[in-house]
């Protein structure tokens, strides 16, 4: 019994980040941001130390995707642990092409994203992510086309 519901929030959970990679992926920042909870507890920690509420991270990831033409992301490695039937804590490592409007791509290798989630009326959200990477590698205009299908 224990095992099928851990097998069911697993699957549920996957499919979310699933989804939200996607939204990512095509620089939808609406469909992005549906899958975090404006939680008054509501932490975000990015790379460069910086830490925000969800103000804050929803104003950074609509400035970041208004200038995002789309990006790739491959994931590298993922682990998801149940902490109770409302409660998950997920790690991802992922390498992020992003193309941007202006020509440049941005290449972020081993970006790593820590999760927690909570089930707010039958619907898992994110409350609080904490990013890691290290410094980005930017690629000027001119080499923009070939970089991306690399």
């Amino acid at each position: 019994m224990i095992q099928d519901k851990s097998e069911k929030i697993l699957g549920v959970v996957n499919a979310m980040f699933s989804e939200l990679t996607h939204s990512s992926e095509q620089a939808d920042t609406e469909s992005f941001l549906s899958f975090y909870e404006d939680y008054p507890d509501f932490i975000h920690i990015a790379g460069d130390g910086t830490m925000r509420d969800f103000a804050g991270f929803k104003k950074i990831c609509s400035e970041y995707y208004d200038s995002l033409k789309e990006q790739e992301i491959s994931i590298l490695t993922n682990k998801t642990n149940i902490l109770d039937a409302d409660l998950v804590i997920s790690g991802w490592t992922v390498n992020i092409l992003a193309r941007f409007r202006n020509g440049d791509i941005m290449k972020m290798n081993n970006y790593s994203i820590s999760y927690l989630l909570k089930k707010f009326s039958g619907k898992w959200k994110i409350i609080h992510c904490h990013e890691s990477s290290p410094p980005p590698e930017i690629i000027e205009k001119s080499g923009s086309q070939n970089e991306m299908h690399k």
